[in-house]
């Protein structure tokens, strides 16, 4: 196997980053503690995602010819010692497969962070809330917490956010496109769904923001008030998105 391409500075899979350079592994922003073994192991994994990597080249890899250890238990260490760190089962894995009698295989998706991507502005899209009622009140307070998200939204961090623009956005109410193919046509790294949803007096909003490399959901929560004042309702429940998005934000 080829050694480490020093360009590959950083590595994304789910919610973990793992910098070469650096010997850090990340979780949402939080460093793992990651032993110098499992180190190894999942940057020899890394290098060739999806493809075996038997115990063989393991062992010239991570242990020289003269050295005397007893390799069977000191490899399966670090392959449990990493799965530890990265919350993976053996039985049901999400990023370590084992190949019985054979080696490893990283499965996971993973997405390569070039240096020139390092303080890259950050592109969201606010789509446009469902309404899960049907009423024609709801979808006027649909499309007015819509709009009212993206403006503030929008004030969050302008300097390492984009919020994509009402006009490009709602050409995608009721559309049945992926999120990923919507990221595609928008260029955004993330997006924010929601729905709405009324029962007799009280309505429920729901938010959640969706990783589009991935499609995995990165954070949710649900609001419930009383439904009178429509644009107090708007600016409260999207101010309270944006405070709960802003903590999340510090971590992506």
């Amino acid at each position: 196997m080829d050694s480490l391409n020093p360009i590959r500075t950083t590595i994304k899979f789910g919610d973990y980053e793992f910098n070469i350079p650096a010997r850090e592994l990340r979780k949402s922003g939080r460093k793992i503690k990651l032993q110098d073994q499992p180190f190894h192991v999942l940057a020899i994994l890394l290098r060739v995602p999806g493809m075996l990597v038997t115990r063989e080249q393991l062992r010239q890899e991570l242990w020289a010819v003269d050295t005397f250890v007893d390799f069977e238990h000191g490899l399966n260490r670090a392959i449990s010692k990493l799965r530890e760190s990265l919350g993976d089962s053996a039985s049901s894995p999400k990023y370590i497969e084992t190949v019985a009698r054979h080696g490893y295989r990283f499965i996971a998706r993973t997405e390569i962070v070039h240096p020139s991507d390092i303080g890259r502005k950050l592109r969201l899209a606010v789509l446009p809330c469902n309404n899960l009622s049907g009423g024609p009140a709801e979808e006027l307070f649909s499309d007015g917490m819509t709009e009212e998200m993206i403006a503030q939204l929008g004030q969050l961090e302008p300097g390492r956010l984009g919020v994509i623009g009402r006009t490009s956005t709602m050409q995608y109410k009721g559309s049945h496109k992926g999120i990923d193919q919507i990221g595609r046509e928008l260029h955004v790294d993330y997006i924010l769904e929601g729905s709405v949803r009324r029962a007799a007096d009280r309505i429920r909003v729901t938010a959640q923001l969706i990783g589009v490399s991935d499609q995995t959901h990165l954070w949710a929560e649900s609001y419930d008030c009383e439904f009178k004042d429509l644009l107090t309702m708007q600016s409260d429940i999207a101010g309270r998105v944006r405070r709960s998005l802003s903590r999340r934000l510090r971590s992506l």
